[in-house]
């Protein structure tokens, strides 16, 4: 059975990765536990980068849309923008975001490293370029295993936020981190290092 899409429902005290997951269709279901932001993770990023009036986030490769979901729905005055490649998942996202009534969210067909990244105060960054390297679970099959293209986004993702004003937040999830230049502090770590909280000096 699908969740009532009301949005008064959808709050703080309901919203759980398991009520998330019903959302989506089975197969994107299988997926969540390896490729979507768990609620808990989401909570503590989207807190992080709306402080100081911060309210415009870009989530870079949003994938099923669960990060921008979350953080919605818990910073009502923040306006989150999720950019991801595959066409699919931007329609699926944006259907569940009109269910929910959440309209401070915009799903956005692009490749991130085709953004401006000057209209954004904070980005989130769950490890979008891993499937280049890493064969599992992947989402988009249709991807070859390219090292060469894997290194070349990091280092122009690395260029664009080495482009941005001084006091710009990023958070990370999961990988090495190399797309954060020498410019961001990390100010602090979470679940086990996994979680990282990056401000620009």
């Amino acid at each position: 059975m699908q969740p009532s899409t009301n949005p008064i429902l959808f709050d703080q005290q309901t919203i759980s990765d398991e009520w998330i997951d019903q959302l989506y269709p089975i197969k994107l279901q299988k997926l969540s536990g390896t490729h979507w932001t768990p609620v808990e993770v989401a909570k503590k990023a989207i807190s992080f980068l709306t402080e100081g009036e911060r309210l415009r986030v870009l989530d870079l490769g949003s994938g099923s849309g669960k990060f921008c979901l979350v953080a919605a729905s818990l910073c009502k005055d923040a306006q989150l923008i999720g950019v991801e490649q595959q066409e699919n998942l931007v329609h699926l996202s944006r259907k569940i975001a009109a269910g929910l009534q959440l309209e401070n969210l915009t799903f956005v067909h692009s490749d991130l490293l085709d953004l401006d990244f000057s209209q954004y105060d904070s980005f989130y960054f769950f490890n979008a370029f891993e499937e280049l390297i890493n064969f599992k679970d992947r989402v988009d099959k249709s991807k070859e295993l390219d090292e060469i293209t894997h290194q070349t986004h990091i280092q122009l993702l690395r260029r664009k936020f080495e482009q941005t004003p001084p006091n710009t937040r990023i958070v990370t999830y999961c990988g090495e981190c190399a797309e954060i230049p020498y410019s961001f502090a990390l100010v602090r770590s979470s679940n086990k290092g996994k979680l990282k909280f990056w401000e620009k000096r």
